[in-house]
């Protein structure tokens, strides 16, 4: 979470429940923050909820701690969801942090991670200071630092991989995937609006090729995940649904956001891409079916809370279907 927000005139007094229910919190945030052990009670007595910010998984809260003359310490970010089946994933999330911190990368700092008393996982973590990525025009060369960052990201997450804690099905980093059939389920399950004008079996064969197999990542970045501090230093935050996915997935994720804006073309972005990855002309139709699918997953998973956002998804889905056909038709039908 950073200082700028969504929601930044919301001034709400109080965390009773997550005061009685997170034992030693005072004690650590003194830790954190570096002030005595003493000056936990003052501490727990005098903060004050800046913003609240709903995620699509989890509340997010940027807490601001004061001493007793109201003279402001520090900040944390909290995060916490009422699902208790949302555990594994805020776990994962904190080892994620601590892997990426361990590793010399820029990232928040874990303050605090657990169950509350009745079982609410959260993680109390170190607030960003930056400005998020999808509130900026962004140029070629922050888009490359950018890039350099998350690739950084992705080289330390796979050389951790056993310790992530990923759910079952992600395990096996080179494994093969019906996503045929897994885009069926997931279409049936939250958007059974969505009418497929054209069969995506095609994925099957070009995601689950070896060559794109044997280079998969840990994936899940957007704009709205990306944030630039001083300096044009990069940092990024949230980590709950990261999966495994192809090579191109973090980057497509990025540029395709709708929420992103550039002032170089979209083609330069992926001109970048390929020259940072040494990749040839011939693995173009490789990007656009990950493009298809990635795009895809971020329809179908956003269309319940944002139709708007989850619409502009299903438009980049289209053009890639059309450059990877090198056809004028649609492979989801967006107007009926």
């Amino acid at each position: 979470m950073n200082e700028h927000t969504r929601n930044t005139s919301m001034k709400i007094s109080g965390l009773e429940p997550i005061k009685k229910t997170i034992p030693g919190l005072g004690e650590k945030m003194c830790v954190f923050l570096n002030i005595k052990p003493s000056r936990a009670e003052e501490l727990m007595e005098n903060f004050v909820i800046e913003s609240k910010l709903s995620g699509h998984n989890d509340e997010i809260s940027l807490v601001n701690f004061y001493d007793a003359r109201k003279i402001l310490l520090g900040k944390a970010c909290l995060k916490y969801s009422s699902e208790q089946e949302r555990k594994n994933k805020l776990q994962m999330e904190s080892n994620i942090l601590n892997i990426l911190n361990l590793s010399g990368i820029v990232c928040p700092k874990i303050i605090d991670a657990g169950s509350t008393k009745e079982g609410m996982p959260f993680i109390i973590m170190e607030a960003i200071k930056g400005k998020s990525a999808s509130d900026c025009v962004l140029d070629i060369r922050i888009a490359e630092l950018i890039l350099d960052t998350i690739q950084s990201h992705e080289s330390s997450l796979l050389d951790n991989l056993k310790t992530l804690q990923l759910s079952e099905g992600n395990l096996n980093v080179h494994q093969k995937i019906d996503f045929e059939n897994k885009l069926k389920g997931f279409l049936r399950d939250f958007t059974p609006a969505f009418v497929i004008k054209d069969s995506y079996a095609f994925l099957n064969n070009y995601l689950n090729d070896l060559d794109v197999i044997k280079k998969s990542i840990v994936t899940d970045r957007s704009a709205d995940n990306i944030f630039i501090g001083e300096n044009n230093q990069i940092i990024m935050i949230d980590f709950s649904t990261v999966r495994i996915g192809a090579q191109f997935d973090n980057w497509i994720q990025f540029i395709d956001d709708p929420r992103a804006r550039f002032s170089c073309a979209k083609e330069e972005l992926i001109r970048l891409f390929f020259e940072k990855n040494h990749l040839q002309e011939k693995v173009m139709d490789f990007y656009y079916a990950s493009s298809i699918y990635t795009n895809l997953l971020q329809g179908i998973f956003t269309y319940q809370k944002n139709p708007t956002l989850s619409m502009q998804y299903i438009n980049n889905v289209n053009d890639a279907f059309k450059k990877f056909t090198k056809k004028k038709g649609v492979l989801i039908d967006i107007d009926h």
